[in-house]
């Protein structure tokens, strides 16, 4: 079951030593760029079976960590060996007792958003183990800031269908106010080495 988490730092926080340690775990991971919210400084990934929650915890000058452990249910690889690119996580959480057909509505719409918007490169669509505090995972990866702040974020598919799950004035909305969104540079693929 892969494992993703946004990692925060104390302030004042020796980043080199902590990035020494994180080396040393399973997976992969890079520090957020500028204009993520309800965000970590660090963005990490794993397909380990046992989740590494605790060892995260443990690493020099991590003050907390969110993490969580997903059953992918979607996605797909238009270029999967991208490297130099962008990930997108975006952790959110549908309000419970939403209707099971309207969370399958919801979820099926993200997933038709990388036939309209190709800079979608690569994404993964997951739910969230019960426990968390989020319920989905959704994320992608793009050649670059410029196709997620651009096509992604701009595309009327986007406006027109997806924003409505998420707008606190439309009738739709079934997603909580509190969202993950973080994104960072890539050095090579990441949602590839996941499934």
């Amino acid at each position: 079951m892969p494992e993703t988490a946004q990692l925060y730092l104390d302030e004042g926080a020796d980043r080199a030593a902590f990035e020494a340690a994180l080396k040393t775990l399973p997976g992969g991971h890079a520090a957020n760029l500028p204009g993520c919210w309800g965000a970590g400084e660090y963005t990490w990934d794993s397909a380990s079976a046992v989740s590494a929650r605790a060892s995260l915890e443990s690493l020099p000058g991590v003050s907390r960590v969110d993490a969580v452990r997903y059953t992918p249910i979607g996605g797909g690889l238009h270029d999967p060996d991208l490297a130099q690119g962008v990930k997108r996580t975006l952790l959110l959480r549908v309000w419970p007792r939403t209707d099971t057909a309207r969370i399958e509505r919801f979820e099926q719409e993200l997933l038709q958003m990388p036939h309209y918007m190709g800079g979608i490169r690569n994404w993964s669509l997951g739910r969230c183990e019960p426990g968390s505090a989020w319920t989905h995972v959704w994320q992608q990866e793009f050649a670059d800031v410029a196709a997620l702040f651009g096509e992604y974020l701009m595309h009327p598919y986007h406006w027109a269908w997806v924003d409505r799950w998420f707008d606190s004035e439309h009738p739709e909305r079934i997603v909580d106010g509190a969202l993950s969104h973080a994104f960072c540079p890539m050095a090579g693929p990441v949602l590839a080495s996941l499934t």
